[in-house]
């Protein structure tokens, strides 16, 4: 990496791209090689070492202390201070300063936990370059920002490399790749495919090298018929994050909910399921009016859910595959009151098939696999259950294009075969590719519902932010309204 270079460091979910950076951190030592910084040969000892060489770090999972104040977790271990007593004051106005250079105002004297996920991201990035870094190590930066704060964030790293300040930056997600990188390094299974420089390659060229084949291309938009109506909402409202939210979903139809952060997207959808607090309105499934007062009863009712949160509300991570894929089913695996080892085993060995996940086997445990590997998990999880209605948050947060692809078309197959699916994703051209219909909430209404095939994603970004559209994309069928 050269001096003032953002460079792109891409591949596969277990293609090695967290061992390299945890290498140049020094949360491991490299067995063979050797790292070479200023032109001459380095041994990075720990993070404290690197931190001293001038190596920042940001990792995909966050690593703040949730019930400190944002202040403390940017400067944590190095608050200004005299006669060993902190001086509050200055601590406040450094981290006001720093977190201004990303447009974000907040209290810095609040816990972190306080904070939306978007906000403690950039708190973690503002920790990061407190440090004066030379070097800036980055592990999915954008994975919890909205648009506009990823512009904001691309602001702050192009005025760095200014500054001379070297960049590793690990993203799946192409378009950001081909924004913001000066060159890309592909890995597969451990190893160096090719370096390019960005603006001599194309996006087709390094998904190619990273998956080992050709390019997989857009899922299909399905044709099928749809079926009759499964779900009807009509006037919805919870009387503080929502109102007046009405639509209809058919058997068959996959429905993106759109919308920028603080939109309520998720408030809407985990009302419909009794993770939500009471609300008004109707909502009828099947044909018959239903008020879901806990998720087990969406259950009983054959409707699925994955949250977004894999690590915290989706999955148990220091129990194996095999427990987690049984959780959501245990009926399905049960005989005479006890659980049915085989019938677990088989189920088990099925979803590592149909997703090709990279594991030893069911017996290891889900939090050892990487975040794409999960994912697959999770979703199979739910797949399982055969669901009439599957209703899913980011369905393919943190995971790399192969494993993108992969989820798409098993969504797309469930759907051709008659399953309901609504997705909320922050990702716009995902909800374009995937879905028959877009609804698209702006703080806690519904204020458009279009055709995916008449959608694109400036006009999705225009129409969440509260703003017209650019051409009037709105469906005829629907309008808006149950169906």
């Amino acid at each position: 990496m050269r001096p003032g270079e953002i460079h792109a460091l891409v591949g596969e979910n277990g293609a090695g791209k967290s061992t390299c950076i945890s290498l140049l951190y020094g949360l491991n030592k490299p067995k063979t090689g050797e790292i070479l910084f200023d032109g001459a040969q380095t041994q990075i000892q720990s993070p404290a070492h690197a931190q001293q060489l001038g190596v920042g770090c940001v990792f995909q999972e966050l690593s703040l202390a949730g019930s400190l104040s944002v202040a403390e977790n940017i400067f944590a271990g190095r608050a200004p201070s005299k006669f060993g007593k902190v001086i509050w004051s200055e601590l406040r106005a450094r981290a006001e300063a720093l977190l201004a250079e990303f447009d974000l105002t907040v209290d810095v004297s609040k816990p972190v936990d306080s904070l939306p996920i978007s906000s403690r991201q950039i708190v973690e990035i503002a920790k990061a370059l407190s440090l004066d870094s030379r070097v800036l190590l980055l592990d999915e930066p954008t994975s919890a920002l909205t648009p506009d704060e990823v512009e904001g964030l691309f602001s702050v790293l192009r005025n760095l490399t200014q500054k001379g300040i070297g960049i590793v930056y690990v993203s799946h997600h192409m378009s950001e790749i081909f924004q913001i990188s000066d060159r890309i390094t592909v890995l597969r299974d451990g190893q160096t495919i090719t370096t390019e420089s960005t603006a001599e390659t194309t996006q087709a060229h390094i998904v190619s090298s990273m998956i080992g084949s050709a390019h997989p291309g857009d899922v299909e938009r399905s044709e099928d018929q749809l079926g009759d109506v499964l779900m009807r909402v009509n006037n919805l409202s919870d009387g503080t994050h929502f109102e007046d939210v009405s639509f209809g979903i058919r058997r068959g139809e996959i429905v993106g909910l759109a919308g920028l952060l603080g939109s309520r997207r998720s408030e809407i959808v985990r009302s419909l399921i009794g993770l939500g607090g009471s609300v008004t309105g109707k909502i009828e499934f099947k044909g018959q009016e239903v008020s879901f007062n806990n998720l087990r009863a969406a259950m009983d009712a054959n409707i699925g859910f994955v949250p977004e949160e894999r690590k915290t509300e989706g999955l148990f991570l220091d129990y194996p595959i095999s427990t987690n894929l049984a959780a959501a089913n245990l009926e399905k695996h049960t005989r005479l009151g006890m659980l049915n080892g085989r019938s677990i085993a088989r189920a088990s060995r099925d979803a590592i098939d149909a997703f090709s996940v990279k594991t030893g086997g069911p017996d290891e445990i889900v939090g050892s696999l990487s975040g794409g590997n999960q994912q697959k998990i999770l979703l199979s999880k739910w797949l399982e259950r055969e669901p009439e209605l599957l209703i899913i948050e980011e369905p393919t947060k943190g995971v790399d294009v192969g494993a993108k692809f992969q989820i798409h078309t098993e969504l797309k197959r469930r759907a051709a075969a008659g399953t309901a699916i609504i997705i909320v994703s922050s990702d716009f051209p995902e909800l374009v590719a995937l879905s028959n219909r877009i609804l698209v909430v702006h703080q806690g209404q519904v204020v458009a519902d279009v055709l995916a095939s008449e959608a694109d994603e400036d006009g999705l970004i225009r129409m969440a932010a509260g703003l017209p559209a650019p051409t009037d994309a709105s469906s005829n069928l629907y309008e808006g309204k149950p169906t």
